[in-house]
């Protein structure tokens, strides 16, 4: 008989709650819309929002956001696995590290997220500019220039490494002007 009036008083208690935590009448967001300013990662922009949304400089901070604390997160958490104790539960590691990641992603500076992605941007851009330039001189040194043909394609080779340096001039001098 008690366990009766504890399951009852439970039922109206939960049921008090569920009413309570009902949706006011009014004008209010729909779900949807919810759900794609989160995809759109306009809620992590700080300041940058216009009325078209955010501007694309505050796009790419959120991103770099996001981006630098799944780095933060997966580095913090195979330290926190190499840990003994913390190495048994997988819960409590991926909690702490959790954390730990978010606390400093949010507390990062703008200006060393663009910073970071200015690094990044110069780096890949070195490495997409000068694969083809170095791989066409170890090319050119690879050929034996003892033969006519061998002559031909060193000549060949030498003035379409000409060609894309006058190019790459070209367009690094247009880019320039816009900076």
């Amino acid at each position: 008989m008690r366990w009766n009036k504890v399951g009852v008083i439970g039922v109206l208690v939960i049921f008090l709650f569920l009413v309570s935590c009902a949706p006011s009448p009014g004008p209010s967001k729909g779900v949807w819309d919810t759900i794609l300013n989160i995809g759109s990662l306009e809620f992590l922009c700080r300041g940058g929002i216009t009325a078209s949304g955010c501007d694309f400089v505050g796009g790419l901070i959120s991103l770099m956001r996001v981006l630098i604390g799944i780095v933060i997160f997966a580095l913090l958490y195979m330290g926190a696995s190499a840990v003994p104790g913390l190495s048994n539960n997988r819960n409590i590691a991926i909690t702490v590290s959790l954390i730990l990641a978010i606390i400093s992603v949010i507390f990062i500076p703008s200006e060393v997220l663009v910073g970071i992605g200015a690094a990044y941007s110069l780096l890949f851009s070195v490495i997409l500019i000068g694969a083809p330039i170095v791989g066409g001189l170890l090319l050119f040194r690879a050929i034996p220039g003892d033969s006519r043909g061998g002559i031909v394609a060193r000549i060949i080779i030498l003035c379409l490494l000409i060609w894309g340096l006058a190019l790459l001039k070209h367009y690094a001098g247009g880019v320039a002007t816009l900076v």
